[in-house]
């Protein structure tokens, strides 16, 4: 039976101050799927500290034999997403314990900082060009409405950064989490909702484009479950029974206080756990579900 697991990141545990100031990035995200026949598909990682962390997760889920990861899907250019991999492409020794037959991400040249100029993401094309040359690893960028099979799991991507004109502009600032990938996992039996860090507009657009289809058992709560993002309308539609939220014990605590009262986003995020039948929170340890 295929499977589905979030992986614990040593930063979930951060239990100090938490405010939009202090705290607040303290998480990480990183999670594996492995098909009925042991391929592995990689999502994220985690932060610069996870890396030998989410090797020992590979390799617990390799029987033995040396991690073959088919496919590693970068959702966005934030250190605690990709710095996992990025420690484990510097470090001879961890590097050499897995091995990566592809990459896919993407990170738009054409998103813009605050004051208009474009290229704000080329940091994270250098990082990620180095960490692929280290593994010999293929690069795909993936295209909307994309889909890839691996063994009986079908990815589906819901939402690109193909349109920087409209994410952009979101925000005073540049940041990538409006560029997110949003995408499903389909198993043999489940169904999983990918977001990363997406802010409301990929959410969106992916609901517009996808409404009829968006139905699944999981749900990845998006920019671990902080109330910068949330759509009512997008968990309705995807309607989980078991929702996972990538998020530290400060974040979670401040997220269930007054402290965001009468904040829709995260009104919207509180429902999505209260209507699901099970919540997974990453400081609570590394979680399995079948696929």
């Amino acid at each position: 039976m295929g499977k589905f697991i979030q992986y614990s990141t040593k930063e979930s545990q951060y239990d100090g101050p938490f405010d939009s100031k202090v705290g607040w990035s303290a998480a990480g995200m990183g999670d594996l799927f492995v098909t009925d026949s042991g391929k592995l598909i990689a999502v994220d990682g985690g932060y610069l500290n996870d890396g030998e962390g989410f090797v020992e997760l590979l390799e617990k889920y390799s029987d033995g034999k040396k991690p073959v990861v088919d496919l590693w899907i970068i959702t966005h250019p934030h250190g605690d997403h990709y710095g996992a991999i990025k420690t484990i492409s510097k470090d001879p020794a961890l590097a050499s314990r897995i091995e990566v037959k592809k990459f896919m991400y993407w990170f738009p040249m054409e998103f813009r900082d605050g004051n208009g100029k474009p290229g704000v993401l080329a940091y994270g094309i250098r990082d990620m060009e180095a960490v692929a040359a280290v593994f010999g690893a293929e690069y795909e960028r993936p295209y909307l409405d994309q889909k890839i099979k691996i063994d009986e799991m079908e990815i589906h991507f819901l939402f690109v950064p193909d349109d920087c004109s409209i994410l952009d502009t979101a925000t005073g600032h540049p940041n990538s989490n409006q560029c997110s990938l949003i995408f499903t996992v389909q198993g043999s039996s489940k169904k999983a909702m990918i977001t990363g860090d997406a802010f409301e507009r990929g959410l969106y657009m992916a609901l517009w484009r996808h409404y009829r289809t968006m139905k699944c058992d999981y749900l990845q709560l998006p920019h671990h479950g902080l109330c910068d993002t949330g759509v009512m309308s997008f968990y309705q539609k995807v309607n989980a029974d078991t929702v996972f939220v990538p998020i530290s014990i400060a974040g979670d605590r401040s997220m269930h206080s007054d402290m965001y009262a009468c904040n829709p986003k995260r009104d919207a995020n509180l429902w999505a756990e209260a209507n699901a039948k099970a919540v997974y929170k990453a400081f609570e340890g590394t979680a399995e579900v079948e696929m």
